[in-house]
């Protein structure tokens, strides 16, 4: 039975939207992959383009499909495939642009020297689509015209689409000299799938370690797509020089390369009940919040430097950053300056005694600590968040009486 698609379906621009993100992840590919001389074009002369040191253009037609054959594998390249006749149609007309200076055979042919073109597709290669087989078995062939021409004319009988047709008329308009070249000069790369695989790939390539290798793709993935829109906002091309990219992204990989303990911006899932946490039952009890609504986002925000100190040294201890040792000196230097400023405002003062004021003081005291990590400050935030963490254990506490939260 052939299942009905609702309204919301039929307009949902998720298809469309990877299709988009697959055009862009391949640009950022040749944008990491860009050597000296070198530049890289999104939508300006085709979907991608480059430019190399001697002047010479590769066009990039990327096109990606949602659609599966029955093993789950993207569907095959068809040799009906409106993409296909659509693309080389477009490259035709580009070749013979008279608005470009290319009205003449010879003009054409010298554009072809210095110019290539690449289909690139995650469509499953196929042994039925004619004109790649035609020109993988004739390409160095004395008549390797005459086979294209006549392979050409062959498809356009196997077809009655009128705009596939018209598409494969484009082609065959061109000057046989000219179509010979050009057909000579395309290619195909079928079957990618991995296109962020191939982006991390030219990361490691410029040596960056596998361990830093998914910070340093994440960084550059997000200012990229900012500059992107800078771009498009300010109605400027998006083409972008190896120059231009090695200086405003490579600090990017210099962070990679460096000993500087990296801190990564990690989820953390915020628990159910904010009040319900120790550290802050212990708050709460001197007064430095209330569970109210205007204090709620002031606990919020003192759980995320809890988490994201949790999770930095997780992350630490799992690349191998940090090791278990660092993290348990880290923690008994937290300890120990609590303890010290702990004893001295309690020195005089009773368990029994009102503390709150006094655990106040030693709060305060201890949120202007900056801790250190390998010769490194943690910042005030992930510092307040070992704290904050200990006194959820709870192995430290504001109050004279704070052990009673052990229980």
């Amino acid at each position: 039975m052939v299942s009905k698609k609702t309204q919301s379906e039929k307009i949902s621009s998720e298809k469309k939207s990877i299709g988009f993100d697959f055009q862009y992840y391949f640009f950022l590919w040749k944008l990491l992959s860009l050597k000296e001389g070198e530049s890289v074009g999104l939508e300006v002369k085709d979907d991608v383009h480059t430019e190399l040191d001697n002047d010479f253009h590769i066009y990039y037609q990327v096109k990606h499909t949602t659609q599966k054959n029955a093993d789950g594998s993207p569907i095959n390249l068809r040799n009906s495939d409106v993409d296909l006749w659509k693309t080389l149609s477009n490259w035709s007309k580009i070749i013979s642009d008279q608005n470009d200076g290319r009205m003449c055979v010879d003009s054409q042919l010298k554009f072809l020297t210095k110019t290539c073109f690449v289909i690139f597709s995650n469509k499953s290669k196929s042994d039925t689509v004619e004109i790649l087989n035609c020109i993988n078995q004739h390409r160095l062939s004395p008549d390797f015209c005459d086979k294209i021409k006549e392979c050409l004319k062959t498809t356009i009988e196997g077809i009655t689409d009128t705009i596939l047709q018209g598409y494969i008329n484009d082609i065959l308009d061109l000057d046989d000299e000219v179509l010979s070249c050009f057909f000579k000069n395309v290619s195909f790369d079928l079957s990618e799938t991995d296109i962020i695989d191939k982006c991390k790939s030219a990361i490691i390539s410029d040596k960056v370690e596998k361990r830093r290798v998914d910070e340093v793709f994440s960084s550059i993935d997000s200012a990229i797509r900012l500059d992107n829109f800078i771009r498009i906002n300010t109605g400027d091309k998006i083409q972008i020089s190896f120059d231009e990219f090695y200086k405003n992204f490579r600090r990017y990989y210099e962070l990679s390369r460096s000993q500087v303990l990296p801190i990564h911006i990690l989820p953390g899932d915020m628990p159910d009940c904010l009040e319900s946490q120790v550290f802050v039952k212990q708050l709460i009890e001197i007064g430095d919040v209330n569970f109210s609504e205007t204090d709620i986002e002031i606990i919020a925000d003192y759980t995320r430097h809890k988490l994201k100190l949790e999770n930095n040294i997780s992350k630490w201890i799992q690349d191998g950053d940090a090791t278990n040792e660092e993290v348990k000196q880290l923690r008994e230097d937290a300890f120990v300056r609590w303890q010290n400023k702990h004893r001295s405002e309690f020195r005089n003062i009773g368990a029994d005694n009102d503390c709150n004021k006094s655990g106040q003081n030693v709060l305060d005291a201890i949120r202007e600590i900056d801790l250190v990590i390998q010769g490194q400050e943690l910042g005030i935030g992930m510092s307040n968040g070992m704290f904050y963490l200990l006194s959820d254990v709870p192995e430290i506490g504001w109050r004279a009486d704070w052990e009673k939260y052990k229980q």
